[in-house]
């Protein structure tokens, strides 16, 4: 998030999406431990945050320039938070969550939220010690940072967020993936409600802060034995 400020804001004009920070090209990494829960796991652990509870899927941009360009990701939002979980659902390499309201205890909510996520609780204990300031806390296997809305790439959004920087290139998908994930922004349809997915509600917005773009990912994809495969496809 710290880095491609200028490039960021020129992307987001012709909205094609951004991530906040610019990736240098990097050998993929060996695997490593996960860090954060599953996918599964952080929407039913929203369901215990005022803040993030009743998170609904909402369009995800295809991003292709960036720390997590080309890492298929889903999105969620409740009207008033965003959500987005990057890389294999049952693996995450990212998770963000981002807010365009003015509140610090709401900001306060989401820092507790995010830090429920890690695996470690020394990683858990990172993101307690963080506030709502501007904050970039960098060590081996996971990065903490927190975006304010000004920052030119944060698209006029306060984030909190965790990064596995070692992991992020080996979650990279080849044209081949990203197409048989994606579809074309007319046609997406939420995923189906689980007993953490609350049904959305037909009074609230539910905003996408990155511009939707021509294609957009298919909620409810997974990856097996490296492939990303769309949720239609039973893996045997």
């Amino acid at each position: 998030m710290t880095n491609l400020r200028t490039l960021c804001f020129a992307v987001l004009l012709v909205a094609t999406g951004c991530s906040r920070r610019q990736v240098v090209s990097t050998p993929s990494a060996p695997p490593q431990p996960p860090r954060i829960q599953e996918l599964d796991a952080v929407l039913a652990s929203a369901e215990s945050f005022p803040c993030v509870a009743g998170l609904h899927s909402i369009p995800a941009t295809v991003v292709e320039i960036g720390v997590f360009g080309n890492v298929p990701y889903q999105s969620f939002s409740n009207g008033n938070v965003e959500v987005n979980a990057y890389g294999d659902p049952g693996d995450l390499v990212g998770l963000e969550a981002g807010t365009k309201v003015e509140d610090p205890a709401l900001q306060q909510c989401l820092l507790q939220f995010i830090a429920a996520q890690p695996l470690l609780a020394a990683d858990q204990q990172r993101v307690q010690r963080l506030t709502p300031a501007p904050a970039l806390d960098q060590q081996p296997g996971l990065t903490v940072e927190v975006t304010p809305r000004n920052a030119p790439d944060a698209f006029d959004a306060w984030w909190i967020s965790l990064e596995r920087p070692e992991m992020i290139a080996a979650a990279r998908a080849p044209p081949e993936q990203v197409a048989a994930v994606t579809q074309p922004q007319a046609q997406w349809a939420p995923a189906p409600p689980t007993y953490y997915r609350r049904p959305p509600r037909v009074y609230v917005r539910y905003p996408t802060y990155r511009p939707v773009g021509v294609r957009v990912y298919v909620p409810g994809f997974r990856r097996s034995r490296g492939v990303y495969v769309h949720p239609a496809i039973r893996i045997r």
